[in-house]
């Protein structure tokens, strides 16, 4: 069981993933490569367990920052990814700490 801040915290980076998710649902649209990036890193951190992480990957992701220069040629921020399939992965990482 988490403690409450811990829960509170882990909360907070779930529901502004979902919240980011569902803009772009409603705007039918793909996350572009930038919040691609910071979506999955937001994704890795809360599967992590660093909150902090997260919030700061959302924020990156919210305001379209650019991707980290390591990360530049990676080829999986090119490919086009559902909002579907990020939610379901949301859901996933979700429901295993439930």
């Amino acid at each position: 069981m988490l403690n409450a801040n811990v829960a509170t915290a882990r909360r907070n980076v779930a529901d502004r993933i979902d919240r980011f998710l569902a803009v772009l649902d409603r705007t039918r649209r793909l996350p572009n490569r930038r919040e691609l990036f910071w979506l999955r890193d937001a994704l890795a951190n809360l599967e992590a367990g660093q909150y902090p992480a997260g919030e700061d990957a959302m924020d990156k992701a919210e305001r379209t920052l650019p991707i980290l220069e390591s990360a530049a040629n990676d080829t999986s921020t090119n490919t086009d990814v559902t909002v579907e399939q990020l939610r379901a992965q949301l859901d996933q990482i979700v429901k295993a700490e439930g």
